[in-house]
């Protein structure tokens, strides 16, 4: 993957406040997106389960009416 120099400077600037490495600091926050990821898909789930719908008719356009899980 390629980062942008703007990018890079953000993520090495970032890290170092945070007292992490680059690599570090990208893992962590390639997990940490994972993991939102997987919340959220759960969320949808448990929504569609509890309106007796797939999960695929739930995430179809307009679905969703408010911008609560």
């Amino acid at each position: 993957m390629q980062w942008t120099p703007e990018e890079q400077t953000a993520i090495r600037e970032h890290a170092a406040v945070l007292g992490v490495s680059m690599q570090d600091y990208i893992r962590q926050a390639a997990a940490s997106r994972a993991l939102d990821w997987q919340r959220q898909q759960e969320a949808f789930r448990s929504m569609a389960q509890q309106r007796g719908i797939s999960l695929e008719q739930l995430l179809q356009q307009g679905m969703l009416t408010d911008d609560t899980a």
